[in-house]
């Protein structure tokens, strides 16, 4: 199973996002169920080793806040930007990476197609918990483990 982990926002803050979005055509739009921020990707691994792992990696690290920003794109993929307020992101970024694969640039994946012009400035929020997932099908996620920062 691959497995990676991740932000997913809050229902207001996705209901804010898709009212920005609605109305955009020529985009084959992810399910809304299945918005996430990846913050780390393992690929093929055993969940049984990784939960530990990432229970690890994510002690004592502080909740971050963020916000979503202007769209973007990865060749046809759409993505929206991730703003983080402080620090905090980047650090919790910098632990749950694996093997470095490639630069880890923040997004929230919206569709597939042509690039789409979209100047957007969502609210604010508090990641309060990083979930395990593990990944079958295309945008088809099962939660393995969630990991709730410390109050």
């Amino acid at each position: 199973m691959r497995l990676f982990t991740a932000a997913v926002p809050p229902p207001d803050v996705a209901d804010h996002l898709a009212a920005a979005l609605a109305g955009i055509g020529k985009v084959d739009w992810v399910p809304r169920d299945s918005w996430h921020i990846t913050l780390g990707y393992y690929g093929e691994d055993d969940p049984g080793t990784r939960v530990p792992w990432v229970r690890e990696q994510v002690k004592g690290l502080v909740a971050p806040t963020v916000s979503l920003t202007d769209a973007g794109n990865f060749g046809h993929t759409v993505w929206m930007g991730v703003s983080a307020v402080d620090s905090s992101f980047q650090d919790l970024g910098t632990a749950l990476r694996w093997n470095d694969r490639h630069d880890w640039h923040p997004h929230l994946t919206v569709g597939h197609g042509e690039p789409i012009e979209l100047p957007y400035s969502g609210p604010q929020w508090t990641v309060d918990e990083v979930l395990l997932l593990g990944a079958g099908r295309r945008y088809v996620y099962t939660v393995l483990d969630r990991l709730r920062f410390a109050a």
